[in-house]
């Protein structure tokens, strides 16, 4: 957090000494030159990151940015999927909704290094399905539209089934290291049964 203050700390330094050495030797010269060094010098103190820390916050900034998109296209289609009116493919849809935001956060607490590509190939197919649900509307609309209307819905529909399956076969991917996890630690609960003395 303390590296997001760096930035504006070395500004506001770079314009006090500009204007300190300026007010007192007139040089445009050495004003500004000062001003640099002090900015970033100031910067680098205030920024006391190494290269890998960076590396890191750069990675769970991009990441945080892939899961908000993600996030955001769910809730699109969680409000689109209110128009529904085929109860299978509306449940369907709400059980996606609600198993990727799942999955994301799972991912996150179990194997943060793999958040960033979790979430953009979620991502991908999500924009997928918001662009395929926006056309069954349309069909569902329309039906007068579009030759074989029925046909399309169906697909849509199996479409919408199998993604929500997809996002809860992924959580349940996400849970097998959990639950090797659990086991092993129920292993280790209670001690081993003594011998009975006799």
């Amino acid at each position: 957090m303390r590296h997001k203050l760096a930035a504006p700390a070395g500004l506001i330094t770079a314009v006090v000494v500009f204007v300190g050495i300026f007010a007192f030797t007139g040089s445009l010269v050495w004003s500004p030159l000062l001003a640099v060094a002090a900015a970033l010098g100031v910067y680098l103190m205030v920024d006391d990151r190494t290269a890998a820390r960076v590396d890191d916050d750069t990675y769970a900034e991009d990441a945080q940015r892939r899961v908000e998109a993600a996030l955001r296209t769910v809730r699109d289609v969680r409000r689109l999927s209110r128009e529904v009116n085929a109860p299978a493919a509306r449940a369907a849809l709400e059980d996606a909704c609600r198993y990727v935001p799942e999955l994301l956060e799972r991912v996150r607490a179990t194997a943060p290094d793999s958040l960033y590509s979790t979430a953009s190939q979620i991502g991908g197919h999500l924009e997928s399905l918001d662009g395929a649900v926006r056309q069954y509307l349309d069909v569902q609309r329309d039906p007068v539209l579009y030759r074989d209307a029925g046909t399309l819905r169906a697909s849509g529909e199996q479409a919408f089934q199998r993604f929500a399956e997809f996002a809860l076969d992924s959580v349940r991917l996400v849970n097998q290291g959990d639950i090797v996890r659990y086991r092993a630690n129920l292993e280790t609960v209670a001690p081993p049964k003594l011998p009975e003395l006799g």
